[in-house]
């Protein structure tokens, strides 16, 4: 069962790294006067920027190819306050709002005793055992991320770094904190610095807000995925992340804002494919 979560967490790392980031991507003509905000991705140090942008329109936002990935989509409501994935290749949507993270952590916690058995197994192993069961599970699943599972997480915390400019925008450059270990570099820009439509800005604030709701929930639950959750919306961070560096693995992927446009954004853009089916958000099959 265990292999199996671990199979399924793509699914919550695709939502959560995403809307860490404000919303990401589209790479699709854009074709009104909407807003429009251009990235540079890159999925690793060593790899080539993709350039690749976010849509804002009435009360929705549209991220194509999300994390870099053509078969997945995120369109955030504003009005409906959840965010649908939209995969392309199984041809599904899964709604992710208040009521399925809530059921998701129940799930998780209901989970833990087992997590909990398994981490004082581990512990109990002598090198060589750890090895051996190391080379059977294979490169895919962590002895040291199962045991850690288990562990209650130290809070994420965000610390000032200084302030610095990215597409000639002021922001707060912040490091997230996990204990001593950073995480994240984010640098967080005044909303009005950003020159959004009212509406758009908006948009993007509830999508933040989103966001700031289901990581504050979601905490102990991600860990056990090995997801790092900043809370963005602490006293000393507030603002919108035009910039993102992942600290928490070894590919210290980014995301950067490089410039905002307004362009027009196609109604269709805005709509779920049709013939699609509806599955929920889960832990695992």
């Amino acid at each position: 069962m265990i292999s199996e979560k671990h199979l399924e967490v793509k699914n919550i790392n695709c939502v959560f790294l995403c809307l860490m980031t404000a919303a990401s991507l589209v790479a699709v003509p854009l074709a009104r006067a909407d807003s429009v905000l251009e990235f540079q991705l890159k999925k690793n140090r060593a790899s080539s920027p993709t350039n690749q942008s976010v849509a804002i329109k009435d009360g929705q936002v549209i991220v194509k190819a999300a994390g870099g990935n053509k078969e997945i989509d995120l369109l955030y409501s504003r009005a409906e306050e959840k965010v649908v994935i939209v995969d392309h290749r199984k041809k599904t949507v899964m709604s992710v709002d208040e009521q399925q993270v809530t059921r998701i952590n129940q799930q998780a916690k209901e989970v833990q005793p087992l997590l909990q058995g398994v981490s004082e197994q581990i512990a109990k192993l002598s090198h060589e055992q750890r090895q051996k069961w190391q080379e059977l599970l294979g490169e895919s699943v962590s002895l040291d991320k199962m045991a850690q599972a288990a562990v209650p997480p130290e809070p994420i915390r965000m610390v000032l770094a200084g302030v610095t400019k990215v597409a000639g925008i002021r922001c707060q450059k912040m490091w997230a904190m996990q204990g001593t270990t950073p995480m994240a570099e984010v640098c967080l820009a005044e909303a009005d610095a950003l020159k959004l439509p009212a509406d758009d800005n908006t948009t993007l604030r509830a999508l933040l807000g989103f966001y700031e709701k289901l990581a504050a929930k979601s905490q102990k639950t991600a860990r056990q995925f090995g997801l790092s959750l900043p809370i963005l919306g602490s006293p000393n961070a507030e603002g919108i992340p035009i910039k993102m560096l992942d600290l928490s693995r070894d590919e210290n992927g980014s995301l950067t804002l490089s410039r905002i446009k307004t362009s027009t954004v196609a109604p269709e853009l805005m709509q779920i494919p049709s013939g699609y089916k509806a599955e929920p958000l889960a832990l695992w099959p």
